[in-house]
């Protein structure tokens, strides 16, 4: 009789993490629900221990050592109780320690060696020293482009072969007919704007997107024009860029045309994306880029960075710029102004290219994963 192949989920980032990285969990999660249990077990892993929610030195100190109690003492005693063959972890963390199962890890990007200084030092030790010497040990590496499996294969002086590529995909919004959907900032109801939706991280280059639009703005004087930024700091204050872009939004006295929400419910996120004139995707470095998607399944323009993924993720569905170049941003952004048939033509190539992407395609390839181990497992023991 087959055995169930028993996976071990750890959940720590439904509750830890605000962006990209609790919706890749979060939605794998909703596919894994949808496998049959006769084949596959899957066990929720959920750290106990609590989340402090201060921003003191002293709560990030005591919030990192939570951490390593859970990956190297509760998380691997917590699989091993449940009979886990294998530990599935999306936040580059595992346990140094295996108890009788084997190990899979999601490396998003390379931010912890290409931008040291964005990381506090515990942080950056407990990355080098645990994430790491885990991964080395790791049965696979799962990251989320071939432009991150370069860059992070390098850093770690792994093979390629320790890797799989698995594709994202944007998160799942409801989409609703324009009618129905009140306006989250209601003054901009049959307004144009174009839309960013992250956090305010310095790499995201969004200093660059204010002073961009700015340029727009001074090219178009005739045009009623907004931007929004849905998003607040990140996780890290070394990161955070969020004093820089209040202090261009004042600089340029945009106070009145660059929102700033915040996060929002996924309903108000849907119809800002519903109703945006398009998506702007400025970021010096991205891993994957999972709003590039969303805005594409709204049929939503998008305009990105022709660097890093970007351009293997988004294709012909994109008009690109240089990050570094401003200038080259507000033209190609000023480009869709008034200009229907160029947002329609980029729309059009955008249909064939989300219909690659889908979280159960990344989910039937990360349970190949799954099995690919599990079967050198059994290999392995006779």
């Amino acid at each position: 009789m087959k055995k169930t192949l028993t996976i071990g989920i750890d959940c720590r980032d439904l509750l830890k993490a605000s962006t990209g990285t609790k919706t890749y969990l979060s939605e794998l999660i909703e596919q894994f629900k949808q496998y049959p249990t006769f084949s596959v077990r899957f066990v929720y892993l959920h750290d106990p221990l609590p989340l402090l929610a201060g921003k003191s030195y002293l709560h990030k100190f005591i919030e990192h050592i939570l951490f390593f109690v859970w990956k190297q003492i509760v998380l691997p005693v917590k699989a091993f109780s449940k009979g886990c063959d294998i530990l599935f972890c999306s936040d580059y963390f595992l346990p140094l320690v295996r108890l009788r199962f084997k190990t899979v890890v999601v490396f998003h990007d390379a931010f912890f060696w290409e931008y040291p200084a964005h990381y506090n030092k515990i942080w950056l030790w407990l990355f080098h020293s645990i994430a790491v010497r885990g991964s080395k040990k790791a049965n696979r590496i799962v990251v989320p482009s071939n432009y991150s499996l370069g860059t992070v294969s390098t850093w770690l002086q792994l093979p390629k072969q320790h890797f799989t590529v698995v594709y994202e995909a944007g998160k799942s919004l409801e989409k609703k007919t324009k009618s129905t959907a009140a306006h989250p900032i209601a003054e901009l109801e049959g307004i144009p704007y174009f839309l960013h939706v992250g956090a305010f991280n310095k790499h995201k280059n969004l200093v660059g997107l204010v002073e961009a639009f700015e340029m727009v703005r001074q090219a178009h004087p005739q045009e009623l024009i907004h931007l929004i930024l849905v998003g607040q700091a990140g996780g890290s204050v070394f990161s955070d860029d969020s004093l820089a872009i209040k202090a261009a939004i004042k600089k340029y006295g945009l106070t009145n045309c660059v929102h700033l929400p915040g996060y929002l419910s996924n309903e108000d996120l849907s119809t800002l994306y519903q109703h945006a004139l398009a998506y702007v995707f400025p970021s010096y470095n991205e891993g994957f880029g999972l709003p590039a998607l969303e805005a594409m399944a709204f049929q939503l323009p998008v305009i990105a960075a022709n660097n890093t993924c970007l351009p293997e993720i988004c294709k012909d569905g994109a008009i690109y710029f240089d990050p570094f170049n401003i200038a080259e941003m507000a033209i190609q952004m000023g480009s869709l102004l008034n200009n229907e048939q160029e947002r329609k033509r980029i729309v059009e190539k955008q249909i064939a290219i989300i219909a690659n992407y889908s979280w159960q395609k990344s989910a039937n390839e990360i349970m190949q994963v799954f099995t690919e181990i599990a079967e050198l497992k059994k290999e392995n023991n006779t």
